[in-house]
């Protein structure tokens, strides 16, 4: 009895589907669950030091020698201390004294921001991992595995920051700088579980990325315990 080729091939396809299913379901595996992952405190600092790299760094030199203080006053973000710390970074690398008292300084540099956060959209073909179908008899949902046929993740991170700096003593106006505005991306793409790409612009990300597949490369012989 000979089989016909189109159930052949269906029955292969199946096979394949599976195995990269399989594949998939392996890779869910975390030591810890932090409240915030690595990849979004990666796009977000990236997106706030891209964001001052848009400052007019010859209003900046103009400060050089003044002692000025970072007033977070109007500031409530995500980051908060790495945005706050970066520009200090900016400026004591610039010639600004930055002091830690209002009462020392000559000038106050207010900072502000209008967004420093993350959007995630995704996209799953097949049975994504939140869904859930009642169960027959008590009727309660019964959380279903994920089956992806195709499934896309993008996550764009935005940073937009704007500065005001005043005279201390006469609260005369010296500059405001413009929308300061940074962003970085991370794309990820699955097909059956067996193919997996990403796509980014973050730095780090990139560099963790590659250190991962330099090291699967190279070709690992175990040995037991002791063994000479």
């Amino acid at each position: 009895m000979h089989r016909h080729p189109t159930t052949t091939l269906a029955h292969r396809l199946a096979l394949v589907l599976l195995l990269g299913l399989a594949g998939g379901c392996l890779n869910k595996q975390r030591m810890t669950e932090p409240a915030r992952s690595v990849g979004e405190q990666l796009l977000l600092s990236t997106a706030i030091d891209r964001a001052l790299t848009e400052l007019d760094m010859e209003a900046i030199r103009r400060l050089q020698g003044i002692k000025v203080y970072l007033s977070e006053k109007y500031l409530k973000t995500l980051d908060q201390e790495y945005l706050i710390g970066s520009l200090r970074d900016l400026l004591f690398s610039n010639g600004v004294l930055v002091v830690d008292e209002v009462d020392h300084a000559e000038m106050i540099i207010e900072v502000r921001s209008g967004a420093n956060s993350l959007d995630t959209a995704a996209v799953t073909l097949g049975i994504a991992e939140d869904q859930a179908m009642p169960n027959p008899i008590s009727g309660a949902p019964v959380a279903l595995p994920e089956l992806a046929f195709f499934k896309k993740e993008n996550n764009f991170s935005v940073t937009k920051v704007s500065l005001v700096a005043y005279r201390a003593n006469t609260r005369e106006h010296v500059f405001s700088s413009r929308t300061l505005l940074g962003g970085a991306y991370d794309k990820h793409f699955q097909l059956l579980g067996l193919i997996r790409l990403r796509f980014t612009d973050v730095p780090e990300l990139k560099t963790i990325k590659s250190r991962k597949q330099s090291i699967l490369s190279i070709p690992r012989v175990l040995k037991p315990p002791f063994a000479r």
